[in-house]
């Protein structure tokens, strides 16, 4: 299938998708934007959790891999 038809398909799919996968599908479009960072879709509240956790990195308070495997293999 060549590239026209490839496009021409995608078209005639977006017309079924829901609200959720139409959020995603736009966020990975405008992330091949020039100077856009998927960092801006994140809300405050998950900006906050990230810089809270480098400040707990930077203090040294981390967990080693060997553990967090060990207990991700509970559910796992």
């Amino acid at each position: 299938m060549d590239l026209a038809a490839r496009k021409y398909h995608f078209i005639q799919e977006l017309a079924n998708v829901d609200e959720s996968l139409m959020d995603k599908l736009e966020i990975v479009l405008k992330s091949y934007k020039k100077g856009y960072d998927w960092a801006y879709e994140l809300s405050e509240e998950e900006i906050a959790e990230i810089e809270s956790s480098i400040a707990e990195a930077d203090k040294g308070n981390l967990i080693p891999h060997e553990e967090v495997m060990k207990i991700f293999d509970k559910w796992h």
